[in-house]
């Protein structure tokens, strides 16, 4: 269903929030203390995102832009598996819990092989 103007332009906002995060995006209540508008809202927003393909749900309460994930699984392409969640974390930067939710996601999508084992 598509989005009236002005709900078009927030969810705009929304996505350019977690697209600029990259590998350290925001929690819901992070998003709506940057944003400026209630939890609620932003979760209305994400889940528009996802619906659309823009925004990755990694389980947990995380959240990406959906090009940061694929500009990662290009990097992690010439890597050997098994992939690590320490190998993601050390590559992005990121935390073990941003690195672990984008190393399944990745995997949940078959963007990645599936590991035989992962610590």
């Amino acid at each position: 269903m598509p989005l009236k103007p002005r709900q078009e332009a927030f969810y705009q906002r929304v996505r350019a929030v977690y697209r600029e995060a990259g590998m350290t995006p925001p929690s819901v209540r992070e998003a709506s203390r940057i944003v400026g508008a209630p939890p609620d809202a932003i979760r209305a927003m994400l889940q528009v995102g996802i619906e659309r393909g823009e925004i990755a749900d990694a389980g947990e309460g995380v959240y990406f832009a959906v090009e940061t994930l694929h500009a990662l699984a290009e990097q992690l392409r010439s890597l050997p598996p098994p992939i690590k969640v320490a190998q993601v974390r050390d590559l992005t930067g990121s935390s073990r819990r941003y690195a672990a939710a984008a190393l399944r996601w990745l995997r949940e999508e078959g963007k990645l092989p599936s590991p035989m084992h992962d610590n």
